[in-house]
């Protein structure tokens, strides 16, 4: 009898965090022969390497269903709109018996971002047990859900797996969740980032923005957007740049490009404050971790952030960590030990524990040391995978291999 599968549900193929963390799991459970399907409901550029660990059903087609030529003349006939319904019937039709023929056993939802294609489209998997794996707070839930669609999901939901304590302790309080049915979970495969580490382009920054050699660096990192709090990077970037003069420091933000609505604008802060030769924006690149290793500091301007992975890849390169209190997780690592927790969207502070470990070295040392080992100690990539695999297994016993607790 053919073994039931999981069905993986992600938003997108997007190079972010969730989609990241879901990749490297993927990966994991291959390797312990868990029997698994992606649904992947619009691509980017991770759908090769997600297509290079499962089998996927698209949601979304990206084809052109009618030529260019066909769709004029189908306008002129009024007949367009219906054509489209037809062909995006069609297409449904195809996914679900796609689905369908996969043999589920298991839904399990990579962020609530999924939470309307649960609610509309998967009505025929409703009586399969769901795990959701939540990487949002208040602010990400009111721009990726409709609160409609996240309290039949949550309803539906048989265990709730957040990536912070954070996190966690929002949906208890905020929704009721039973909070004997969740649990705080990460994944960092640090044998796979160690080994990125090892053969990191460390001079990229250099070779690539003309930054001194010698310079500090001081790092953000992530999608341009107001939540991740690229304007106060920058008004932090100023007071310390001033405070600091004439050290050469630098302000590095990697993964903001055209492509974000507020790109212009903080480009334009940038020059209006004359400081486009010390606050670089690299756009979002798949080298992302050749720069990061490049980092002094990570700065975690975020007004809120689950627990992104950004701040456990700098951990593991002994990078220490300045980030708000009270705007995700972050704050749950770095404690007092692994770099400094200041009060929310205080600048002053922030500036302070910046120029801090600027004038320092060792102090960053010892810092970004202890950061290494929380990470190794809290989140052992073997745990961790055997923490995800006795949940499902609570709600679809699976015949897995033991190679990873030998």
């Amino acid at each position: 009898m053919t073994p039931q599968k999981i069905l993986f549900i992600s938003h997108d193929a997007n190079r972010a965090g969730s989609q990241l963390l879901l990749l490297q799991l993927l990966r994991l459970l291959k390797e312990k022969g868990v029997p698994m399907h992606l649904l992947l409901c619009h691509g980017g550029v991770l759908e090769q390497e997600f297509a290079e660990v499962v089998t996927i059903t698209k949601l979304y087609s990206t084809e052109n269903t009618v030529s260019n030529l066909s769709s004029k003349l189908l306008q002129k006939v009024r007949l367009h709109k219906l054509y489209e319904k037809h062909a995006i019937e069609k297409e449904n039709d195809r996914v679900v018996a796609e689905l369908k023929s996969q043999n589920i056993g298991l839904i399990f939802v990579n962020s609530i971002a999924n939470a309307e294609v649960y609610y509309d489209f998967l009505k025929f998997l409703h009586h399969l047990p769901v795990v959701l794996f939540v990487h949002e707070l208040g602010m990400s839930v009111k721009i990726y859900t409709y609160q409609e669609h996240l309290s039949f999901l949550l309803k539906k939901t048989d265990h709730l797996i957040a990536v912070s304590k954070a996190v966690a302790n929002h949906y208890v309080k905020n929704y009721d969740f039973p909070a004997d049915r969740v649990s705080t979970f990460t994944l960092i495969d640090h044998d796979h980032i160690d080994e990125k580490l090892k053969n990191a382009q460390r001079e990229l920054l250099e070779k690539t923005y003309g930054i001194p050699k010698d310079a500090v660096v001081i790092g953000g990192c992530g999608n341009a957007e107001w939540r991740k709090g690229n304007d106060i990077f920058n008004w932090i970037a100023r007071r310390v740049l001033q405070k600091t003069s004439p050290l050469e420091v630098y302000f590095v933000w990697v993964g903001a490009g055209p492509q974000h609505e507020i790109f212009e604008l903080i480009k334009s802060d940038i020059h209006l404050m004359g400081l486009e030769n010390r606050i670089i924006l690299i756009p979002p690149t798949p080298q992302a971790l050749d720069y990061i290793t490049r980092f002094d500091v990570l700065l975690l301007s975020s007004r809120e952030d689950p627990y992104p992975l950004v701040v456990l890849e700098a951990a593991l390169n002994e990078i220490p960590v300045v980030c708000f209190d009270g705007a995700g997780g972050a704050p749950e690592l770095i404690e007092a030990d692994a770099g400094f927790v200041v009060p929310y969207m205080d600048i002053s502070a922030a500036s302070e524990a910046l120029i801090k470990l600027i004038l320092d070295p060792s102090l960053r040392e010892t810092m970004g040391q202890k950061g290494r080992t929380k990470v190794l100690e809290r989140h052992n990539t073997v745990k961790s995978v055997a923490k995800i695999e006795a949940i499902i297994q609570k709600y679809l016993p699976l015949q897995v291999s033991e190679k990873h607790n030998q």
